[in-house]
């Protein structure tokens, strides 16, 4: 017997979906249980002062060892309902108008490209914001209606972070036993890394896939300010602060240079870790793969990166019995 799943979330519930997606289920039953907060392990240790109070120190390290990083929380955690709350989910589906009936598994297709805002956005708004895009995942994770997800990803202008939150939500939609069947036409390395998360994933023949590692770039402006006879007043505190080069400088600081290399290899290590683990290789595998030149995309379908290449109107949507 089929068992009703829900998913409990702390972050997004704010909003119904955006049309850009296909409609699933409206909101939230008031009876749907809320998230527990969920405590990560600390190396911190309590030990006892003098005056009786108690303070935080670090715990020191055996010679040698060295420290694991905290455990991720999951977006989601699924529980299975009881048989109220399960009535009371297919009494509110039956009732439902018409324009918001779904037919049972029905696939949600949605597409991520270009800037993703933090912020809600009408339903006149072209594209969708994180919190849509959250609780897209979450709703149809829950409901009976949806078999799996088809996901369109095409080049995005956003942070890392937003690629982040949006990656965690793709593997714990996973964990409902629905799939997840990518569709990547253009992308680079945040592209493939949202599109790695997915169960499947294809791209066109045509299809271009730009892993060259990462850059940053910086504009620096001191140079047209002298040809216009204006001179900037800047006052600088430390080596590290650099909110006034791009008026006082026309090149980056030894400093600058230091820090944004820190920031790539730490995004960059991310990002093999997290490659290595899906295609179940080595890092330095990954590595030298990318380093090798990837310019054709049949390379990727021949190493395993993508499943196969298709056209969008070619590729086969699983149903949930398949899986």
């Amino acid at each position: 017997m089929a068992r009703l799943l829900v998913l409990r979330s702390a972050p997004y519930h704010r909003s119904s979906l955006s049309a850009a997606a296909t409609a699933i289920t409206s909101s939230r039953s008031a009876s749907f249980p809320r998230l527990a907060r969920r405590h990560l392990p600390s190396p911190l240790r309590a030990v006892e002062s003098s005056s009786g109070a108690t303070k935080q120190e670090e715990a020191p390290l055996a010679a040698g060892e060295a420290q694991e990083p905290l455990p991720a929380a999951p977006a989601f955690v699924v529980e299975e309902l009881g048989w109220g709350t399960q009535l009371a989910v297919k009494l509110k589906m039956l009732v439902a108008p018409p324009w918001k009936r779904v037919r049972k598994g029905s696939v949600l297709t949605m597409t991520l490209r270009g800037e993703i805002s933090d912020q809600l956005k009408t339903r006149f708004s072209s594209g969708l914001s994180l919190p849509q895009i959250c609780e897209n995942f979450e709703k149809a994770a829950y409901d009976p209606r949806i078999s799996g997800i088809y996901l369109h990803i095409e080049p995005l202008s956003c942070g890392w972070g937003k690629a982040e939150e949006i990656r965690r939500h793709i593997v714990d939609f996973k964990k409902s036993g629905k799939f997840v069947v990518g569709y990547m036409p253009v992308g680079g390395e945040k592209e493939y890394y949202l599109a790695s998360a997915c169960a499947e994933l294809y791209a066109p023949p045509s299809a271009y896939v730009a892993l060259y590692g990462l850059t940053i770039q910086q504009t620096f402006l001191r140079g047209v300010l002298e040809k216009v006879g204006v001179q900037p007043e800047i006052q600088r505190i430390g080596r590290y602060k650099s909110a006034g080069d791009q008026l006082g400088r026309k090149s980056m600081s030894n400093e600058v240079k230091e820090m944004l290399g820190a920031l790539l290899d730490n995004i960059y290590g991310n990002w093999l870790d997290t490659v290595s683990s899906t295609h179940g290789k080595k890092k330095e595998e990954i590595e030298e793969f990318v380093n090798s030149g990837v310019y054709q995309v049949e390379r990727l379908k021949k190493e395993g990166w993508i499943t196969d290449l298709l056209y969008d109107d070619q590729v086969q949507i699983p149903s949930l019995a398949d899986h």
